[in-house]
């Protein structure tokens, strides 16, 4: 199920950065390519993920209680993508809320308010953290022998990616409010 887990999670990640780019440039102004499809896939995936993650987390927890104590100290980065991940679910649905507006000719919402831009920056944020904080297990998962130049590749290139659609995002709501 591990396995599985991070599959799933490798694809989640990669139809993410096509999406992630893809839907910058459309916000930027300089594309104009739907994405609808991909997102939809993703969305799919992710429930999956979901599932997945919550079983895991319900056999980490029965364990812990098998062995009568939690060691809750040693495990906050555990606990943190948890609890990240569930934070990325909520901020999913503020996300297809805000664009599911948008029509196949126009990447122009009727309204992209303060409300709106802050929801998207804190998704690009806490999926920068539960991205980032678990490259080095889905690599280990993987197999992936000398984790730490891959690691930090991996972590550049996708906290440059993920700055590159927060970017966007502020220039959409820029733009929204000079017209």
């Amino acid at each position: 199920m591990r396995k599985a887990n991070a599959v799933i999670s490798h694809c989640i990640l990669v139809l993410f950065l096509i999406h992630g780019v893809l839907g910058a440039f459309n916000l930027m102004g300089v594309g104009s390519v739907t994405t609808r499809v991909i997102a939809w896939t993703m969305v799919g995936l992710i429930a999956v993920h979901t599932v997945l993650g919550t079983v895991l987390t319900a056999q980490t927890l029965q364990a812990q209680k098998r062995a009568g104590t939690a060691y809750w100290k040693e495990n906050r980065l555990f606990w943190a993508r948890r609890l990240s991940g569930f934070v990325i679910m909520v901020l999913i649905c503020f996300h297809i809320l805000a664009f599911s507006g948008v029509s196949a000719a126009h990447y122009r919402l009727p309204q992209f308010d303060v409300f709106q831009l802050i929801t998207q920056i804190l998704l690009v944020l806490a999926i920068a953290f539960h991205v980032i904080t678990n490259v080095k297990p889905m690599l280990i998962s993987f197999g992936i022998k000398r984790l730490k130049p891959r690691v930090n590749d991996l972590v550049f290139w996708i906290a440059a990616l993920l700055l590159v659609m927060a970017i966007a995002f502020i220039l959409y709501y820029v733009r929204w409010r000079a017209v």
